[in-house]
């Protein structure tokens, strides 16, 4: 990174800081944002067919963020 910079301690003289941005000035910041993935018709199908036939409202909560986490890791 070429923008990188020392900067004075504020409280010690002694010290400094090296500053850098996170992203260059030039840089897309959509490049590194990975994209949400939600839930298809057929998941939430599936996910409502469970808790019907049986299954808790907690079950049922647990099951979807379980698949939303696996979807998005």
């Amino acid at each position: 990174m070429s923008n990188m910079y020392f900067e004075d301690h504020p409280t010690d003289p002694d010290k400094v800081i090296l500053r850098k941005p996170r992203f260059e000035e030039d840089d897309d910041i959509q490049a590194y944002v990975k994209p949400w993935v939600g839930l298809t018709d057929e998941e939430i199908e599936r996910l409502h067919t469970a808790w019907v036939l049986g299954g808790g409202f907690r079950q049922l909560c647990n099951a979807i963020e379980a698949k939303l986490k696996e979807k998005n890791a």
